[in-house]
């Protein structure tokens, strides 16, 4: 990568965080602990592809 993240780069990580709480949030469960996991879990992976995405976009061009 040349250089640093800017405010540009994080804009992504939001939306990303929030598509993957809802996608795996939708998921029925029995308990409200486990739904509040799986929402967690998926704002993780939702910032965690963000941030790959961001890494490998100059490399794509």
């Amino acid at each position: 990568m040349e250089g640093y993240f800017t405010v540009s780069d994080f804009v992504m990580i939001i939306p990303m965080a929030l598509a993957g709480a809802l996608c795996l949030g939708a998921f029925p469960c029995a308990t409200e602990f486990r739904h509040n996991t799986l929402r967690v879990v998926g704002a993780l992976i939702g910032a965690m592809l963000a941030v790959a995405l961001v890494e490998t976009l100059p490399t794509l061009m």
